[in-house]
């Protein structure tokens, strides 16, 4: 039986392009992004507050890898920046 107390979370590492936005959910990034085919050096971690955001803001119909999250997760990671600051850790995600 499962303690009602314990969120039901799975641990994932998010590999984010710096170029375009790509997000690649566990494992490591491929050679080249599959989106801008920038070199894998690109993807960093980014903040899990960054990836709710965009996620939230797209809802349940769209996925993460749409224009629109790219283009919203590129914008957010600039204002705060986190290419600079951020490696790569584990997360967990709801």
């Amino acid at each position: 039986m499962k303690p009602s107390n314990i969120a039901p979370y799975t641990m994932a590492l998010l590999w984010t392009c710096t170029s375009c936005g790509f997000v690649k959910e566990g494992g490591q990034p491929h050679m080249e992004c599959p989106s801008c085919e920038a070199y894998k050096t690109n993807f960093i971690n980014i903040p899990q507050h960054i990836e709710n955001a965009v996620r939230a803001g797209l809802g349940k119909k769209k996925a993460p890898n749409c224009t629109e999250g790219r283009e919203e997760r590129l914008r957010l990671m600039e204002e705060e920046g986190v290419a600079t600051r951020y490696h790569v850790k584990g997360r967990f995600l709801p």
